[in-house]
This record gives structure tokens, sequence and C-alpha cells, in this order.
């Protein structure tokens, strides 16, 4: 066995951040070289980029001081003590507020779930009842009740009431959104799109992105997203610009929700036996629907691609499972030639769009390799200056060298 030592970097658009990790390769060269031919390595040993996985919240929602002291009864939930001053039942208050967002954000930004953990899940719910016990009409208590219910949509009520709060709350819009793509409407479901866009939460770069996204999907085929950014853009483009409405789509973070769950069910999907919604099921969907021509978007966490790594093939922007091999060279090639727009390489204009374009690089390295194998050196030179200009703009030139040498 033999240990390879890789310098990597994961992004995503919440926070950038760069990570060394020692990959442990299988002692067979010859399993080694027949992921790198098809471009599966890529999930252990090369730079691909995770878009932002969270719709936590991100405003400083400027949370107004209780004017009168509040009384707790339950000694589960946070308390202020009747004798306390105004200022530390504000502090109380703020300080609860603060602790469901960043048990949200934890939860959100999970490597390998999408589900809360059971103490996240408990953090928020013991925030939410104190709230509901000291604050019952507040923002914080209608909102956080929607979103501690991970997309539960008997919650709805709630979301409409603190929209009311403040109407121009992106974090609701969000919410929102996201409600009535789970319940396929789609007049409203765009309507709060549109919404984001406009407050430049779901930003022109990910839009032009996920259209690449979608293009990449297999004809017919299903495109499994992971989060907010990929779930929502490529929704919008489907239903709003009618782009690849042949595929059907289906988001990992929205399956927290048992309505979504049951109407997968009812359009023919086979589901796992398990409401926590992390890499295992991700696996398990993956075989159980094998039929359904499966791609998954490359911004999901490497961690779920690794239990199906020898089912998985890179093409595009996604990663196609197939029980059986797979050619992929030919589909990648005809992508490159004909359907990509490549926004993001030949348009660059902010440094998320330089940092996301770095996802081209797998198709592009497992092309590379074929022209270098049949000897066809112009296209091995077409490649190269490709992924060198991608290298350079999203400042990880000597990495992509190295890889290019791997490969």
């Amino acid at each position: 066995m033999r240990v390879l030592l890789i310098l990597l970097f994961v992004l995503s658009f919440g926070c950038l951040f760069s990570q060394v990790e020692t990959i442990f390769k299988d002692s067979e060269d010859e399993k080694e070289e027949k992921l790198k031919s098809d471009g599966r390595s890529i999930v252990t040993d090369s730079i691909y980029i995770e878009m932002d996985n969270t719709a936590a919240p991100v405003e400083n929602n400027g949370v107004d001081a209780k004017k009168k002291l509040l009384k707790t009864k339950s000694t589960s939930k946070p308390e202020i003590d009747g004798n306390k001053s105004l200022e530390g039942a504000s502090q109380l208050y703020h300080s609860t507020s603060s602790k469901f967002k960043s048990s949200k954000k934890q939860s959100s930004y999970q490597r390998t779930q999408r589900s809360p953990s059971e103490m996240q899940q408990k953090e928020m719910n013991n925030a939410v009842g104190y709230f509901e016990e000291n604050s019952p009409n507040s923002f914080e208590y209608h909102y956080f009740k929607y979103v501690s219910g991970n997309y539960d949509v008997s919650r709805y009520h709630h979301l409409k009431d603190a929209e009311k709060l403040r109407e121009n709350n992106s974090d609701v819009h969000v919410q929102i959104a996201g409600y009535h793509i789970i319940k396929n409407n789609k007049d409203q479901a765009v309507r709060y799109l549109n919404k984001l866009i406009s407050d430049n939460r779901l930003s022109d770069n990910i839009i032009k992105y996920a259209e690449d996204i979608l293009l990449s999907a297999p004809k017919n085929g299903t495109l499994i997203t992971h989060g907010f950014d990929d779930s929502y853009a490529t929704w919008y483009l489907q239903s709003q610009k009618k782009i690849r409405t042949d595929v059907a789509l289906i988001s990992l973070d929205f399956m927290q929700s048992e309505y979504y769950r049951d109407q997968l069910k009812k359009k023919g999907y086979n589901l796992p036996n398990s409401k926590n919604i992390d890499v295992s099921y991700f696996g398990q969907f993956c075989k159980l629907n094998a039929s359904r021509k499966l791609s998954a978007s490359l911004t999901m966490p490497k961690e779920y691609f690794r239990p199906v790594l020898l089912n998985v093939y890179v093409v595009g922007l996604v990663f196609e499972y197939h029980p059986d091999r797979f050619e992929n060279f030919k589909a990648n090639e005809y992508l490159w030639n004909f359907r990509l727009k490549k926004h993001l390489i030949n348009n660059v204009y902010d440094e998320t769009s330089k940092h996301l374009s770095s996802n081209y690089l797998p198709m592009l390295l497992q092309m590379r390799k074929v022209y270098g194998q049949t000897g066809d050196t112009d296209k091995v030179k077409e490649m190269d200056r490709v992924v060198d200009k991608i290298g350079a703009q999203c400042k990880k030139y000597d990495q992509v060298q190295k890889l290019k040498s791997s490969y």
C-alpha cells in the first residue's frame, strides 16, 4: 500500500478555506488507474468546488430589545429571573436567538448529512420553546418555529406570520421560495426567487453556473442537488427559463420534508427506510433508483461520493451514477465542444466565479488523459491551455500542475 499526500482545497460561498488531506489509496494500482481514467478519482485527489450548502440566516436582523421583563416556567428552556434588569432580559433574548442561528448554521454546513444532529435539533427546539413562552408574537418565534421543522409544510403559517413582521427579510424569502418549490407552486416560487435574485441572495454567478449543471445531466434523467445555491438556481432555470425541462430535479436538502419524500414516492422513486438525510441515505437512494439515469451535482461535498466511488463517472459538471461500466469520454467531449456555456471560464468578473470555475477541471483532466493515451498532442495542448487558465484564475495553479502530472 502506498500513501498519497494530496494538497486540495474545498471552497464554499459562505467561507473560503483550504485543507490538507491524507488519502490512503487502494493497494491495487489497477484500481487507481481505472478511477483516474474516467475521472472518478477526482473525488479523492483533485480540486473541485462545493457550493453554499446553507439556507441558514445570513443577515443581522436587528432583534429589538424587549420593553418588559419576561419570565419562563420550564427549566429546560433559557430562563429570565424576574429580578434581573431589563438589560439582562435583552441579553438573554439576543443570546437565545444567536444560539438558534448557530445551531442552524452548523447543521446546514455539515459535510455528511443534511438533517440536523440530535443535539442541533434539541438546541433549536429549546430556542423555539423560549420564544414561544416569552415572545409568541415575535418574528423570532414564527421564523424559528418554521425553520426548526426542517421543511415541515404544516408550519407554513408561521413563516407567513414572520413575513408580515419583516416583509423584506431575505432569509424569510429563501424559506418561502423553498416551501413553494416543495409544494410545486411554480408561480409563487418564481415570485420569491425573483426577490432573491433582486437582492443578490441568488447571484447571477450561481445561475450561470447552474445552467451548465443542467446541461450536464443525462437526457430524461434525474439530477440530485445538495443545498441552497444549486437547488434553487437549477429549479429557477428549469421553471422560468425552460432549460432542460426533461430533467427531474431532486434536492437532498428538501428531502428532509416528509411531504417532499411522499411526492417522490408518488413519482415512482424508491426511498431508503430512513428519515436521516446523510451520506448513507444518498448511497442507498442511488442503488434503489439506478434505472432513473441519476446524476449528482459536483457541488455536493465529496464525502457523499466516496461510498459510491466505483459507480460514479464525471460528465460535465455532474457525476453520473452507473451500476455497470460507463464510457464517459465521448459525453464529456460533446458537452465541452457543443453544449456547455462556460460562462465562468470565459467571462470571469469576480472571485466567486474564478473559484467556482475549477469545477470544470474533472472533465478536462479526464479528456486530457484520453487524448494523451491516443497520442492527440494538439488536443492535449488545447486542454492544457484551458486547465492552466482555470488554475491561474482560481489561484491554484501549482496544485493543478501536480494533478496534470498525476493524470
